[in-house]
């Protein structure tokens, strides 16, 4: 029974084990993109100002764009703050130079078409863990709304004050595939998580290879005896 038990052992350890390796060497490899060099510039987003049609502003996963031919050309737009990936960018719907732009952490407004931005300040509830921004809506009134990844955040009056609005359902499930997230990626433990979760896979990767090691010496000490 016991050699049966380590033949078993055996076969399906060398079947899983190459996908397992394949799986715990990208997994690492995923927490630490910066390796593969930096990131493409990829256009996120994409604008035509209503009162000057050759002026296009367009947004991507590092800042802001300006074109005033169409899209021919392209000149960077300088932030004072990094927004993150440009999500959306909308013209105000009463012919003025209002426009908002709409990062993954933050939200910026320009009143002279894009050239001069500042930052709008989310004023949320204390406690209110907001997550990050997903789309942006401005009514004909110029109500402003914010979508995030945790509900609405809304503004009647340009940004001064906001308003927010719960959207989830369903929390039990909610709490507990973001448990799930949180000890897969090693983020419940803030800074050191990322560190113990490579550490861990790291060392899965060592077992695998000593398994490997371990069938290969055992197998070439038999065809010894054996001639």
């Amino acid at each position: 029974l016991r050699k049966k038990i380590f033949r078993w052992h055996k076969t399906i350890g060398l079947i899983i084990g190459l996908p397992m390796l394949l799986t715990v060497v990208t997994g690492i490899l995923l927490q630490y993109p910066q390796l593969f060099g930096p990131d493409p510039e990829i256009t996120t987003a994409l604008a035509i100002d209503p009162l000057q049609p050759d002026h296009w502003l367009r947004g991507t996963n590092f800042g802001l764009h300006h074109s005033f031919d169409q899209g021919s050309t392209w000149q960077e737009a300088p932030l004072m703050w990094s927004p993150g990936s440009i999500q959306k960018l909308v013209f105000s719907l009463d012919n003025s130079p209002l426009v908002y732009a709409l990062g993954q952490d933050a939200l910026l407004v320009s009143h002279d078409s894009g050239r001069i931005w500042e930052m709008l300040q989310l004023e949320l509830p204390a406690g209110t863990r907001w997550r990050e921004f997903m789309d942006l809506c401005l009514g004909s009134d110029g109500t402003l709304i914010v979508l995030t990844k945790a509900g609405l955040v809304q503004s009647k009056d340009g940004g001064l004050s906001w308003s927010t609005q719960e959207l989830t359902s369903q929390e039990s499930e909610s709490k507990a595939l973001a448990l799930v997230h949180d000890l897969h990626t090693g983020y419940w433990m803030e800074a050191v998580g990322p560190g113990v979760i490579t550490i861990t896979a790291v060392g899965t990767t060592f077992l695998v290879f000593s398994g490997f090691l371990m069938v290969f010496l055992r197998k070439k000490k038999e065809r010894r005896r054996s001639d």
